[in-house]
């Protein structure tokens, strides 16, 4: 094959192609040294062939994906979902009709816009892209072994049914005023004094909140010079552009009190804590220099939020949740495998909620954004037809949450929804999908799920510091961090990939109560924990690179006599 990739002049992706066209004209051959030999003559024949064009529409003629092959696929899926594997043979192109017009030479009908620049072609989300037909660049996905295994899993799962069994459709509402986003809104208006005030308010609410737990009557400055202890509430800050360290560290007063002052503070005097930028902290200690403020204690023993009320048991059903994150095709090719074996799954056993994050058009991802033939809006649109198409017939409800690696979309944090109205699809396709906001707290059959598409876990946890911290493993200190904190993404300044838009943040990103269910999508490991009687999940990521990733799928029972009120039931699967 070497010998054969110099005397032609091929790179290793055009030669796969090659023999993938090869191999399928003459049905199917094993690699020998017998068919090696046909298969240099086979590139000589194709050489020839291309230097003397037949006719000259042939010529100035070049084969692209038709978008119309997304909605034959849609149809089809529709009408077939009791059986599970129609949805790979809708995505496929049929053989046995006009088998003959299909078998090219893919050199013959590059779509020049659609190449790369090894030359190897990208192909765009159709049917096509899943065809056995079209040689694979990898076999990294299809060639995997761990489908199914679990990657983390919470309460008893052995004898679960992941299946719908309501009778109706579940009900799904924002969690009050400030649940959800329910539309776009302009951005990059504010000025840094509006900025100030949003932060400094929401510092207030939080130190009013732990003054009336920790029964404190006053708070002091944290600039002015203290013989003895005094408490204070300020923001943890560092002193330069660099990661926070304990030499580094700096309490930012609120206005009220401290006059928006910062002060160096020197951690020796501390047993244990763990801190990062833009954590709200109420602390006792001393400031006798008036220049350092050193803490003798962290008032955070006791959450400052209340937990969501459960409706009656009487009125609860069980409840089973699928909740999955993009991307949803793998980084070697646009074939979206991984979305249509998810698909599958969610076809053969229907939940009652499926909680899709973005990314959908991902702008991590090359081949994406090398497509010049049609636009991100358009290529969304077929993801969403497909999706809406697949759950027509399903007891399902689809909840989108949108991220700010999604190219089609608005690039800020709070990220409005996703306007399927402005789509090119039936609007009666789109009675079952719903969309909200990242971040989003709602009401899904009377309980409280908090949801965003944002890796705060990841980002916090690359600038957190700590000593011997009260909860010493590290995931489970991180998501009681967003509860301390009140905020699904608390961190401040934020990550460069994060655009904050903070008049909307004051409204939408905080976490009014302690929710029942939280997904939180990371790149960190995948897990199931309850924290403080609230559930968090992290799904993981659909596909990983070349292969497949996981996703989630939940049983939530009503059961009084357990600690959060509910049974609840979780796993983590390999798709």
């Amino acid at each position: 094959m070497r010998e054969l990739m110099i005397i032609h002049h091929l790179d290793l992706d055009s030669l796969v192609n090659e023999w993938g066209a090869f191999e399928i004209t003459n049905g199917g051959l094993e690699m020998n040294t017998e068919t090696l030999i046909q298969f240099d003559q086979y590139l000589n024949r194709n050489k020839k062939a291309a230097k003397t064009p037949k006719t000259k529409q042939s010529s100035g003629t070049r084969t692209t994906p038709k978008s119309s092959d997304i909605d034959a696929l849609a149809e089809r899926v529709s009408r077939n979902q009791s059986d599970t594997n129609d949805l790979l043979n809708a995505y496929s192109t049929p053989v046995a009709k006009g088998k003959n017009k299909r078998l090219r030479t893919p050199d013959n009908f590059i779509n020049k816009h659609l190449t790369l620049t090894g030359g190897s072609p990208v192909a765009p989300f159709s049917p096509t892209s899943l065809s056995p037909s079209t040689p694979k660049s990898t076999g990294k996905y299809s060639a995997r072994k761990n489908t199914g295994d679990i990657v983390a899993s919470l309460g008893e799962t052995q004898e679960c049914v992941w299946t719908s069994t309501s009778q109706q459709s579940c009900s799904i509402d924002s969690y009050g005023e400030h649940g959800s986003l329910l539309s776009h809104y302009n951005f990059m208006m504010e000025k840094i004094a509006d900025r100030v005030l949003v932060l400094d308010g929401i510092a207030e609410e939080i130190g009013e909140r732990l003054k009336e737990i920790n029964s404190i009557e006053s708070l002091s400055s944290v600039g002015l010079q203290y013989a003895e202890p005094v408490t204070v509430l300020g923001r943890v800050c560092c002193d330069s552009n660099g990661r926070l360290n304990a030499k580094s560290v700096l309490l930012g007063g609120d206005v009220q009190t401290s006059q928006g002052c910062k002060v160096a503070m020197q951690l020796s005097q501390l047993a244990s804590y763990s801190l990062f930028p833009g954590q709200i902290v109420m602390m006792e200690g001393q400031n006798s220099s008036g220049t350092a403020f050193v803490p003798t204690r962290i008032f955070n023993e006791v959450l400052p939020l209340q937990k969501a009320p459960l409706p009656a048991e009487a009125d609860m059903e069980r409840l089973t949740i699928v909740a999955v994150s993009g991307p949803y095709t793998t980084s070697d090719n646009l074939a979206y495998e991984p979305l249509a074996d998810f698909i599958k799954h969610i076809q053969a056993h229907p939940p009652d909620v499926c909680i899709m994050f973005g990314p959908f058009v991902d702008a991590k991802l090359q081949l994406i954004k090398d497509l010049k033939d049609t636009t991100y809006s358009e290529h969304f649109t077929k993801i969403v037809e497909v999706i809406s198409k697949a759950i027509e017939h399903l007891p399902t409800e689809v909840v989108l949450v949108p991220s700010q690696r999604d190219l089609q979309h608005s690039f800020v944090y709070p990220t409005p929804p996703f306007d399927l109205g402005k789509l090119k699809i039936d609007k009666e396709l789109l009675k079952k999908i719903h969309c909200v906001s990242d971040p989003s707290t709602l009401r899904i059959n009377g309980l409280c799920v908090g949801m965003t598409s944002t890796d705060i876990l990841f980002h916090i946890g690359a600038e957190e510091i700590s000593l011997n911290p009260l909860i010493t493993e590290r995931l489970s200190r991180l998501l009681d961090h967003l509860l301390q904190q009140g905020s699904y993404y608390p961190l401040n300044p934020p990550s460069e990939e994060v655009n904050i838009s903070y008049e909307k943040y004051e409204l939408f990103s905080r976490i009014p109560v302690i929710p029942h269910l939280v997904f939180l999508p990371s790149e960190l490991k995948q897990f199931v924990k309850n924290i403080n009687g609230c559930v968090f999940v992290n799904p993981g990521r659909l596909s990983k690179g070349e292969t497949g990733g996981t996703f989630a799928r939940l049983v939530v029972l009503p059961n009084s006599a357990a600690d959060c009120g509910l049974d609840i039931a979780a796993q983590v699967v390999r798709i």
